[in-house]
């Protein structure tokens, strides 16, 4: 018989001497010896002398009970095989719900970054529509990075450019209408104020040359609207209102100005300086300048003498006067005279023309100015 025994959960032989099995740990209280295990006996059948309940007993042999033990027990190591395959799968699953998540997220960052590509295109679309280097500076402002980008900066510098040209040009005009184009089609151009004060320099110098209630009405209207800086509009409301309450003279005030025009001209026909001084004021404006009516007279005087005319004959047209008369009394005359020069020197012909002429009355009848209507 052999001292050796073997464990009935693990197969390992043991020691007689050792209670523990060195590799599965368990007691040896009921180890059976490995020639007990390996003797025939086992197999052959109980004497007779068993009790009939021993007989139909069922309990399977020791043998059998050790190998079912030993089939049933699993091996230290199978526990650590199935957890590693355990970890394995977490991993994997793992795994696999990151690169999906990943996958998820790239295409809603895909489709994100379309959406705002297309967003941006459609501003830009919209912007160019627009032209205006207020339009590009405001994609700039919202894409500074963006794939117009340097496009917009490159038309802004060329719209700059053709404003400045453009306003170079212009700034030398004297044409109204030309600022008012150029503001409509530049309506934030840097050069406003300039071109407002430039505007109404122009627009009152019009006033001025039109001299009518109706040119006034207009300037102050267009310096009420902004279009023009207004710095004559005081003097411009002074001229309205005296200009508006102007009348236009007809019927017999009109008839009874026309017999005084034509003693007018009878007397500037006979040449008598002491009759020609009654017929102006004090001071007066003869056709180029202002002077006193002593000068005057003495003016046409020498005149005669000069070119050695022998008679000037003033006819009026009474069908050319047209007279306005204002709230002073002060009566505007355009008429037309034909004059007629016969000179003393028989080789120079005589001379014939038509003089269209502005005369200014006063109240007392007498001559304040007298004109070249242009």
């Amino acid at each position: 018989m052999s001292d050796i025994k073997q464990c009935p959960f693990c197969g390992k032989p043991v020691r007689e001497d050792e209670n523990v099995c060195e590799e599965c740990k368990d007691h040896m209280d009921h180890q059976y010896t490995t020639d007990f295990l390996d003797d025939d006996r086992i197999n052959k059948p109980l004497p007779d002398l068993l009790v009939e309940s021993d007989k139909v007993d069922s309990t399977p042999p020791i043998e059998e009970r050790l190998d079912e033990n030993n089939i049933a027990e699993p091996s230290p190591e199978e526990p650590k095989r199935r957890s590693k395959m355990s970890k394995g799968i977490i991993f994997l699953i793992l795994g696999s719900a990151i690169l999906v998540v990943i996958g998820v997220v790239g295409a809603l960052d895909i489709a994100r970054s379309r959406n705002s590509e297309a967003t941006q295109e459609a501003y830009w679309m919209k912007c160019v529509e627009e032209n205006t280097p207020l339009s590009y500076s405001k994609y700039l402002v919202r894409y500074p990075e963006g794939n117009f980008a340097d496009e917009a900066e490159k038309r802004i510098r060329a719209s700059r450019e053709e404003e400045i040209q453009a306003w170079e040009k212009l700034r030398k005009s004297s044409d109204i209408n030309a600022f008012y184009a150029y503001l409509s089609e530049n309506p934030k151009t840097p050069h406003l104020d300039q071109i407002h004060l430039i505007m109404d320099s122009l627009s009152w110098n019009t006033t001025l040359k039109d001299n009518t209630a109706d040119a006034y009405k207009a300037y102050i209207e267009n310096a009420s609207l902004g279009n023009i800086t207004g710095a004559h509009v005081n003097e411009a409301k002074e001229k309205y209102d005296y200009l508006s309450q102007i009348v236009v003279l007809s019927g017999a005030s009109l008839e009874s100005l026309i017999l005084d025009l034509k003693d007018f001209f009878k007397k500037m026909s006979e040449n008598k300086p002491k009759d020609l001084l009654k017929e102006f004021t004090p001071k007066a404006f003869y056709y180029t300048a202002e002077m006193s009516s002593t000068d005057i007279v003495a003016s046409i005087s020498k005149k005669y003498t000069e070119d050695k005319i022998k008679k000037i004959t003033y006819t009026l047209k009474p069908e050319s006067v047209f007279a306005k008369q204002d709230n002073k009394g002060i009566v505007f005359v355009d008429l037309s005279v034909e004059k007629e020069i016969v000179y003393n020197v028989r080789k120079k012909k005589n001379d014939k023309l038509t003089q269209n002429l502005v005369l200014k009355i006063n109240g007392d009848k007498l001559v304040q100015s007298v004109k070249l209507k242009k």
